[in-house]
């Protein structure tokens, strides 16, 4: 049986790939082991480098996913087509100190879990910037709050774990995201686990994957855990970005017809639209991600979100008014119209805007 194989999810690391394989050979040339580059079809030529080099050599293999993207389930793939008895997943792009894989190795005969923490040893990572540095602690505390063990570094993307355990847990896992290893341990509770410090590394070449969508997937990770069995995550995301709208329908209202004492149903028109405005960007950064509009597309899908929305904000517009003609509340009568129209919206939305 193969003692070891190696995960390396790419996207667009073609100008990484060929070291971090050459360097992997030289390190674990005292090993029996495989590598396995799970490429999301990059446009960069990084699957045709790892087919040539697995051409050259017989334990280097290549998945090339077509019309499949995202790292948890790239990881996941590689996890389960691996045949070595322990299974370690690394970026490709060298910022994972490979020459701990072999001290990791030695951990597994007594751990189901070896990790490569950047804070066991410090608070932070050298050379990122404040922003990064400060998302990346929250990230960490607010994760740790759902583990029951203590981890100083539950969003690491450096890990090794035992073959026999992915097989048990691969169906729980969820696919999408970056953070397969805070799944894991979502998943399995009661796992022994040892961490080793590391330093990150700098980027070399190429370009970080850290983005809003990758921020938006850890968030749905964790809304996972709480409500997925009740509720849609869908409707999750949609609930919370309404939650949003109202904020800033309540906020333009309260400037336009307290602060500026312009004609109350003015005021309610324009709120409400630039309500719309704010959930139609959220809702299609997030909540239908996967159909989200681009480009020329996204103004396309921008007049459809309006449409379908028209009624729901009609009943909240006409509603509103007539509650406040009648000397109701301008809080209570906006409040009132609004949980009118967004039963309406959502559906609407799911089948005309995005549709699915």
């Amino acid at each position: 049986m193969i003692e070891l194989s190696v995960i390396l999810p790419t996207y667009n690391e073609c100008t990484n790939l060929s070291i971090i394989v050459e360097k992997l050979l030289v390190l674990l040339e005292d090993y029996s082991f495989e590598i396995i580059v799970v490429d999301d079809n990059s446009e960069d030529g990084t699957w045709q480098l790892a087919k040539s080099l697995s051409e050259q050599h017989q334990n280097i293999h290549l998945i090339r996913r077509i019309h499949r993207k995202g790292l948890t389930s790239a990881i996941i793939e590689g996890f389960l087509l691996g045949s070595g008895k322990y299974l370690v997943v690394m970026d490709a792009d060298m910022q994972h100190d490979m020459r701990l894989i072999p001290e990791m190795i030695k951990e597994m005969s007594e751990y189901d879990l070896v990790i490569g923490s950047r804070y066991l040893q410090q608070k932070s990572v050298p050379g990122w910037n404040r922003w990064r540095q400060w998302t990346s602690r929250l990230g960490t505390e607010l994760a740790s709050r759902f583990l029951k063990q203590k981890v100083t570094d539950p969003l690491s993307g450096f890990f090794m774990l035992k073959h026999s355990l992915i097989h048990k847990i691969a169906p729980k896992l969820y696919t999408e995201g970056f953070k397969i290893l805070l799944d894991i341990l979502l998943k399995s509770p009661d796992l022994k686990i040892k961490e080793i410090p590391f330093e990150f590394g700098v980027r070399l070449h190429g370009a970080s994957k850290l983005s809003t969508k990758v921020i938006f997937d850890f968030i749905d990770l964790l809304i996972s855990q709480t409500f997925l069995a009740r509720f849609s995550l869908q409707f999750i995301h949609y609930s919370i970005i309404g939650v949003s709208g109202v904020a800033v329908h309540f906020l333009v209202l309260y400037l336009l017809y307290i602060q500026w004492q312009w004609f109350y149903p003015l005021s309610l028109m324009i709120a409400i639209e630039i309500a719309l405005i704010s959930n139609y960007i959220w809702n299609n950064q997030w909540t239908f991600a996967k159909q989200r509009f681009l480009k020329t597309e996204w103004w396309t899908g921008f007049l459809r979100y309006n449409a379908a929305c028209s009624l729901g904000s009609f009943y909240n517009l006409a509603i509103g008014w007539y509650l406040v003609s009648q000397e109701v509340s301008w809080i209570l009568a906006s409040a009132f119209g609004i949980w009118v129209g967004i039963s309406w919206n959502y559906l609407a939305n799911k089948a005309f805007t995005w549709k699915q």
